[in-house]
């Protein structure tokens, strides 16, 4: 049961975590359709998907964390193909982490309570739990 439900964990966070939609114009009027290259970080130019002819976008839902991806488009048709499109390249990294926290103790304000609590037979108690947070019983 815990296996099954890591895995489907895993899956919905790789699924949903990022997409990345190409869009790029179709000059052409004779394609039989798009073909979208990808480069991962230094390696070599991949096929990683293609379109119909006329379909001038493409999803790309599988995101590797921490690398920079460059992406290129080309059309073609029986008779051979066209020149690439312009590169872009997107990074998949995670933020910074931050820096330079810092902490300072500082005095608790006084409670006051106007009334007489004692007349009316209720009482207070005031103290801080095991993780210091101010408690404030009344009975």
């Amino acid at each position: 049961m815990i296996k099954t439900l890591l895995a489907i964990i895993m899956l919905t966070t790789s699924i949903y975590a990022a997409d990345l939609r190409l869009v790029w114009s179709d000059n052409s009027d004779n394609e039989a359709g798009f073909e979208v290259w990808r480069k991962v970080d230094d390696a070599d130019w991949t096929l990683v998907g293609a379109t119909n002819a006329d379909v001038a976008t493409w999803l790309d839902g599988y995101l590797p964390i921490g690398s920079t991806l460059s992406y290129r488009v080309l059309a073609w048709n029986q008779f051979g193909q066209s020149g690439y499109t312009n590169i872009i390249s997107v990074g998949t990294y995670p933020p910074l982490a931050p820096s330079a926290l810092g902490g300072e103790v500082v005095p608790s304000k006084p409670l006051s309570f106007i009334g007489p609590l004692e007349d009316n037979g209720v009482s207070i108690r005031t103290y801080r739990d095991e993780l210091g947070r101010l408690i404030i019983e009344r009975s």
